[in-house]
C-alpha cells in the first residue's frame, strides 16, 4: 500500500464542493545517511485552503500490536515537518521539509504524516440550504532505513496460499503480483503488501501448482521474485 486517503464529510451550512489539495509524493524512503526530504503541497481548487500537518511514530508496524505515538515534542517523536500549518490560495504551492531528528537505529524507523486541508471559504459563510463538503486528507509513509539494512523474506508455499515473513531489520514491498494457470493463461493479480521487520503476510493463491511472481522493492533496488 503506497498511500492512504482519509475522507471526512462535514454536513452543515457550507458550499458544496471538496478541497483540491494534492501532494507530489506519498512515500519518503531514506537511507541512514539521508536525514531530510521535501514534499510539495499544492492547491488546485478554487478556494483558499489552510493545511494542517500531523506526524505519528508507528510502533510495531505490521503487527497486531501496532500503535501510533504522537508526542508534542518533535525530538521525542523523532521527526519534524516545517511548516506544520500554512494557507494556500488557489494555484499556490508550498514546500514542506521533513527532517529526521534521530540517527538511524538497528531497524527501520516508521512514521506517518497526515496532510489535512480546511477550506477557508466555509468558516463564516452561511448560504441557504444544507450541503456536503468533502475534505480529503493524504497520509504519507515515512521510512528511515537502518545503518545496515537487511531486507529479506522467507517464504512458504502450499496449494492454497503463500506465506512470507520478514526476519530482517528493514521492510520489503511486494507489488505487481501475478499467478497464471499451467498454460500461462487466465492470470490473476495479487494485491501488493509491505512486509515490515518481524511481520508477515499470507497471500491467497488462485492456482495450486504454478509459480507466483512479484516485483520486490527493498528500498535500494527493485527486482522480480518467484515463489
Amino acid at each position: 500500500m503506497k498511500h492512504i486517503l482519509f475522507i471526512f464529510l462535514f454536513i452543515g451550512l457550507a458550499n458544496s464542493g471538496h478541497a483540491q489539495i494534492t501532494v507530489d509524493r506519498n512515500i519518503i524512503d531514506l537511507s541512514a545517511g539521508a536525514r531530510r526530504a521535501d514534499i510539495n503541497v499544492s492547491n488546485t481548487g478554487k478556494n483558499t485552503e489552510t493545511v494542517d500537518i500531523s506526524l505519528f511514530a508507528i510502533i510495531d508496524p505490521g503487527l497486531d500490536s501496532e500503535q501510533r505515538h504522537s508526542p508534542e515534542n518533535p525530538r521525542e517523536l523523532g521527526v519534524l515537518a516545517t511548516p506544520r500549518q500554512f494557507t494556500l490560495a488557489p494555484g499556490q504551492s508550498r514546500k514542506v521539509r521533513i527532517s529526521f531528528l534521530k540517527t538511524a537505529t538497528v531497524k527501520d524507523s516508521i512514521y506517518r504524516m497526515r496532510v489535512t486541508p480546511r477550506s477557508e471559504s466555509s468558516g463564516n459563510s452561511k448560504p441557504a440550504g444544507t450541503a456536503v463538503s468533502i475534505a480529503i486528507a493524504y497520509e504519507l509513509l515515512l521510512i528511515l532505513r537502518p545503518t545496515k539494512p537487511d531486507a529479506r523474506l522467507l517464504a512458504h508455499r502450499d496449494q492454497k496460499s503463500l506465506t512470507v515473513n520478514n526476519p530482517g531489520n528493514s521492510n520489503v514491498m511486494l507489488f505487481d503480483g501475478k499467478q497464471c494457470n499451467k498454460l500461462g493463461e487466465a492470470c490473476q493479480q495479487l494485491a501488493g503488501k509491505r512486509i515490515y521487520s518481524g511481520a508477515g503476510h499470507v497471500f491467497a493463491l488462485p492456482y495450486p501448482d504454478t509459480p507466483v511472481r512479484f516485483m520486490l522493492d527493498d528500498g535500494s533496488n527493485t527486482r522480480g521474485v518467484e515463489y
